[in-house]
C-alpha cells in the first residue's frame, strides 16, 4: 500500500516515490498530507479511503498472526494509521467532512 501513500513519506522503501500533496488542506487551516491516492490519479477520496481502512482492520484482525509470521504486521498496521490520521483530519468538526482532496489535473493532457 505504500505505493499509493501520499504526504511526508516516513521510512520510504520506493526509490521511484517521493513526498506528496504536502500543501493538502493548507487553504482549510488543515494537515491533509497524509491519506491514499486512489487509482494512480492524485486523488484522495474519503469513502473508498475509508473501505479501504475497514478492509485492512478487518484483515488484520483476522489474518494478523499470519501478517506477522511473513513480517507484514507492522506494514499493515502502518498503513491503517496512515489512513485514519487522514480520515480524522478531514472530519475538522461536526458537520464538515473533506471527502476529496486533489489538485486541479486536467485529464485532456493524459488523453492526448
Amino acid at each position: 500500500m505504500s505505493c499509493d501513500s501520499a504526504g511526508k513519506l516516513v521510512d520510504n522503501k520506493i526509490s521511484w516515490r517521493g513526498n506528496s500533496a504536502l500543501k493538502d488542506g493548507s487553504q482549510a487551516k488543515l494537515d491533509l498530507t497524509k491519506g491514499m491516492y486512489d487509482a494512480g490519479d492524485n486523488m484522495k477520496f474519503g469513502f473508498p479511503m475509508a473501505f479501504t481502512a475497514t478492509v485492512l482492520s478487518w484483515s488484520i484482525l483476522e489474518y494478523g498472526d499470519q501478517m506477522d509470521h511473513v513480517g507484514q504486521l507492522d506494514a499493515a498496521q502502518d498503513s491503517l494509521k496512515w489512513i485514519t490520521d487522514y480520515l480524522i483530519n478531514a472530519h475538522p468538526s461536526e458537520n464538515v467532512l473533506y471527502i476529496q482532496v486533489t489538485v486541479f489535473c486536467n485529464f485532456r493532457f493524459f488523453a492526448s
